[in-house]
């Protein structure tokens, strides 16, 4: 027979010994390899931050987003509004929030006015449960999605102006004015493509902390067998002690 596995939770690594067992019969052999240890994962996954006051905003370089702007993020929250982002530049805007506790808005301006998008959900965002924001405006077209809601969509004009021209810097949490700031979390933060490391402009900026608390409301019931939910700085593990199981999630 074979028994073969793989290692996927960390805290088994290093490997430090193997003890093969049932080696006293006649006629009886055992072998053992263990293969190229592979590492998996993206630790911009858990980098999260957590918003402590309306007033409180991390600040980056421009958003640099002249024809195409592509924005990703989770959120959570228990406040009945908030922007998450905002990039200003001398007439031009770009702008996420939630507007209330069911409904999140994409603003942007290129120069011909304002263009609004808005998803409602039917049950509150506000439920300091994750949910996922992904906005995107190019040359054809703005779209807003959350979750898996029905996505919002509106075609570009072909006349006008094309082109968002941004010279403020990009308020993440907050805007310029420090009114209507995000209460809550933000994790994972894409900006065309590239992971924004949150947690290391918030070690250098009041009203924000690294990490988030909760991660167990969240995601605690997928530890199984009498396996209990650990909360971590940026993420949770499960506590196998107390189960007849092991593993990441005692299964």
């Amino acid at each position: 027979t074979k028994d073969t596995g793989f290692l996927s939770f960390k805290d088994h690594l290093p490997v430090t010994q193997i003890i093969i067992t049932d080696t006293n019969r006649s006629n009886s052999e055992a072998a053992w390899r263990i293969g190229p240890l592979r590492c998996y994962g993206d630790r911009h996954y858990w980098n999260a931050v957590s918003f402590s006051t309306e007033a409180s905003y991390l600040h980056f370089p421009t958003f640099h987003a002249e024809f195409s702007a592509d924005i990703s993020f989770f959120f959570k929250t228990t406040a009945l509004s908030g922007v998450f982002l905002e990039n200003l530049g001398m007439k031009d805007f770009i702008r996420l929030e939630m507007s209330s506790p069911s409904e999140v808005t994409f603003a942007i301006d290129v120069g011909n006015g304002p263009v609004e998008l808005l998803v409602q959900s039917p049950s509150p965002l506000n439920d300091n449960q994750w949910h996922y924001i992904w906005a995107e405006r190019n040359l054809k077209e703005t779209s807003l999605q959350v979750d898996n809601l029905p996505r919002s969509t509106r075609e570009t004009s072909e006349e006008g102006h094309f082109r968002l021209q941004l010279n403020s810097q990009l308020f993440v949490g907050g805007t310029s004015s420090r009114q209507k700031g995000f209460l809550g979390c933000i994790r994972s933060l894409h900006l065309n493509g590239q992971k924004v490391d949150l947690e290391e402009r918030a070690k250098v900026t009041s009203g924000v902390r690294p990490g988030c608390p909760g991660h167990c409301s969240s995601y605690g019931s997928n530890c199984h067998n009498g396996g209990k939910c650990v909360e971590k700085h940026s993420g949770y593990s499960c506590d196998c002690t107390n189960s007849p199981y092991e593993g990441p999630f005692c299964q």
